[in-house]
């Protein structure tokens, strides 16, 4: 399971160094705040340019939710743990949507596709050949080909969101990721 932190925007990296402060190594398995590659044009190019998930939030990986939370809860740093809010367990479907898309280091990639020329309902079909898309392909409900974006249909919090995932084609010439 997922504790999932609020702590301030632009803050990420503070708050998983304080979490690493205060928590034994061996009551979670990793910290992270989660980041998303997006395709930009710019200048006639394309770039893989990392951006914040959620900004301000900061995911811990740990079999035991509830003693996080009470460590968390009880330490004197009363900046970033004011209120019960500050701090909740993401579970069940949210959990598994975000294990299926992210990787070990918390990051949503840039996923690698090719159009196999065959069409359904009017519209180009997609082969998913690597990232987070082929996990996924099964929720994909729209895709712009021109800005490289599939939109895929989640049930997170309890509600039906979109989240957009950025592709890019197997011959698409992509300068390195920026974050």
């Amino acid at each position: 399971m997922w504790c999932v932190l609020y702590g301030k925007d632009g803050d990420e990296e503070k708050t998983e160094k304080f979490v690493r402060s205060v928590l034994p190594a061996q009551a979670y398995a990793r910290c992270f705040h989660p980041l998303q590659h997006k395709m930009v044009r710019h200048g006639g190019e394309w770039r893989d340019v990392v951006f914040r998930l959620l900004p301000g939030y900061v995911f811990i990986e740990t079999d035991d939710p509830e003693r996080v939370y009470q460590i968390l809860k009880n330490t004197p740093k009363q900046l970033l743990f004011s209120n019960d809010d500050c701090v909740s367990v993401l579970a069940g479907e949210d959990e598994a949507l975000l294990e299926r898309i992210m990787d070990q280091d918390g990051q949503i990639r840039l996923s690698t596709v090719r159009v196999t020329g065959e069409e359904r309902d009017g519209a180009k079909q997609l082969e998913y050949l690597s990232g987070p898309l082929g996990t996924v392909a099964d929720r994909v409900a729209r895709v712009n080909l021109h800005k490289r974006i599939a939109r895929v249909m989640t049930g997170l919090a309890g509600e039906r969101k979109w989240i957009n995932l950025d592709f890019c084609f197997e011959d698409d010439k992509v300068a390195g990721a920026e974050v």
